[in-house]
């Protein structure tokens, strides 16, 4: 429709509400990714606290610092799912194997880091701080 109109200002306005509409539809995808991903992260920490199976928690935790490794975003997901919290279980429980805790590890350590903008989340996990520390 742009390549039909001669008028400039109908042009220019045609292009503002373009530009407008794409924003928007940028900022709705993103939210909905971002849905998308708390719900995976989600899973996967439900999946960490119902398993009995020592190779799978070790295996779910390795998934869950590989999305550490993605960025600030992610690590802000992990940690508004109680992820953190979930993964202090893991470290302070000594059935775990060494292996096991030491994803763990990483991962918490990626989630708390202090280079992150964001420490609302780590209110919960610094109750348990003298225990992770221990472990």
């Amino acid at each position: 429709r742009c390549l039909q109109v001669e008028n400039e200002h109908v042009l220019k306005s045609m292009k503002a509400c373009v530009s407008e509409t794409l924003s928007t539809l940028g900022q709705h995808f993103g939210h909905l990714l971002e849905l998308a991903l708390t719900r995976e992260v989600q899973a996967l920490v439900r999946k960490i606290d119902a398993s009995d199976n020592i190779y799978t928690t070790e295996s779910t935790t390795g998934n869950l610092f590989s999305l550490t490794q993605e960025g600030a975003p992610l690590c802000r997901i992990i940690a508004k799912v109680d992820g953190v919290l979930c993964l202090a279980d893991i470290l302070t429980d000594d059935s775990h194997s060494e292996a096991t805790r030491a994803e763990a590890a990483a991962v918490v350590a990626q989630v708390t880091s202090p280079h992150l903008p964001f420490t609302q989340h780590l209110s919960s996990f610094l109750e348990s701080m003298e225990e992770i520390v221990t472990a």
